[in-house]
């Protein structure tokens, strides 16, 4: 049986273009689910689902949700009917892709059904808002969805909108073609936060040794986005047991207001679900910047430097440490699973002298300057951040302090110690 992809949007509006999506999908021998979530206007062909199967989903009559005479409302219940469809076509097997079409008011329904869908469904949203503010970390979040600018998308189709769509449809298609959904993994997955190589070489000692106990290692990035995937990933089900030994990284962001936050739901969803979690610090002695707004006056002070052209990277104070604590023992204590913390009170460690600094570049010299700011501040941040932490945590939370570093081997000897005991 051919593989299916949902194509939604409102049919009284951008019925020629849908119509074009969907020959485009099924010339490439998939089937296309046409969804509309269209209120007032007639389609200008007929759907697969039509609006007012959208509107039962909901719980109401397309009739109820015109009588709402507030399109903001009714674009909220249609985008819960259409989420309700997808994940019914979904759980039954009858879908392997959507494709969602439409400008902003589309878009903010789309990006609600997207969510009904599990990481690795391929998901795409063609929108007149792609990659603008508007589109929030918060709004996305976790979901694994590609966004694609739609070029002269209005009042119909021309030579440059059909151009934009027939790449949505050969990308849609493909990755529909490609989905295999797997409901049982062959190991279990252990799925551990880090930074770089450079800063958080823990990985090298970590990852062979969980291999070696017959476990699959899923790495995540902790620059914020890749705290909310690893959240989601973790409430689907994908993830077996966390070693989040990155979060703070995230968390301090979200307490400075840095560029690198999660979200405030960061470091809640192992405990949600009970799977076991060994958490830790990280490299929190510093958080990111962005170029999305000016750099605040009272961080100009603080040692800081330019990571790339995406993140500034800032020293964070030691209140701002110490914060992480208590935000880690709140989120903690509501855990129902198996939880412990891991403090390497040696933090990133002493930072090697060059052999001769008057010969590093520039760059070179102000990384190596920046990086000892960041070595000095450690232990003592650390220390306000065990404290705060210890005065809120509750006593189930085992709580190990080490007098090493964070890629000393005595730290990841007690996380694997830990891992062996709680798995």
């Amino acid at each position: 049986m051919p593989k299916t992809v949902a194509v939604i949007g409102t049919l009284d509006t951008k019925g020629d273009q849908l119509e074009y999506l969907r020959q485009l999908i099924e010339a490439r021998g998939l089937q296309a689910c046409v969804i509309d979530v269209g209120v007032i206007g007639d389609p200008l062909f007929k759907p697969t689902i039509d609006h007012e199967q959208v509107a039962r989903a909901a719980g109401l009559t397309l009739e109820d949700i015109i009588t709402l005479d507030d399109p903001h409302a009714a674009m909220k219940k249609m985008a819960e009917g259409a989420a309700a469809i997808v994940k019914d076509l979904y759980t039954k097997g009858k879908l392997h892709g959507v494709l969602a079409v439409g400008g902003s008011m589309a878009t903010a329904l789309a990006v609600k059904v997207v969510k009904a869908l599990p990481l690795g469904v391929p998901k795409l949203i063609i929108t007149t808002v792609a990659h603008s503010a508007s589109i929030t970390p918060d709004l996305v979040g976790g979901d694994d969805v590609m966004i694609l600018p739609w070029v002269a998308g209005l009042w119909g189709l021309n030579s440059l909108s059909k151009r934009v769509l027939e790449t949505a449809a050969g990308a849609i298609s493909g990755a529909a073609g490609a989905f295999q959904r797997e409901e049982i993994p062959l190991k279990k997955v252990v799925g551990v936060t880090s930074l770089g190589g450079t800063v958080n070489r823990y990985m090298s000692r970590l990852k062979p040794a969980l291999e070696e106990r017959g476990h699959e290692v899923a790495v995540f990035h902790v620059t914020g986005m890749s705290g909310r995937v690893f959240e989601k990933a973790i409430l689907d089900g994908l993830i077996t047991f966390s070693l989040d030994l990155a979060v703070g990284v995230e968390l301090v962001n979200e307490v400075a207001k840095g560029v690198g936050t999660a979200g405030r739901h960061r470091l809640e969803a192992a405990g949600k679900t009970g799977i076991p979690q060994i958490v830790s610090p990280g490299a929190f002695e510093a958080f990111h910047w962005g170029p999305d707004r000016p750099f605040p006056e009272k961080y100009r002070a603080r040692p800081h430097h330019p990571h790339n052209d995406l993140l500034m990277v800032v020293r964070s104070s030691i209140e701002e440490m110490g914060s992480v604590g208590e935000l880690m023992a709140r989120k903690l204590n509501m855990a129902k699973g198996p939880t412990a913390v891991v403090i390497p009170m040696g933090g990133i460690g002493q930072v090697p002298k060059p052999a001769r600094p008057d010969r590093l570049s520039k760059d070179r010299q102000a990384r190596a300057a920046f990086r000892e700011a960041l070595s000095d501040i450690s232990t003592e941040g650390l220390e306000a951040f065990r404290e705060t932490l210890m005065g809120r945590i509750k006593p189930e939370v085992k709580v190990i302090t080490l007098d090493a570093a964070i890629n000393d081997p005595p730290y990841a000897e007690t996380v694997l110690k830990l891992f062996d005991v709680m798995r």
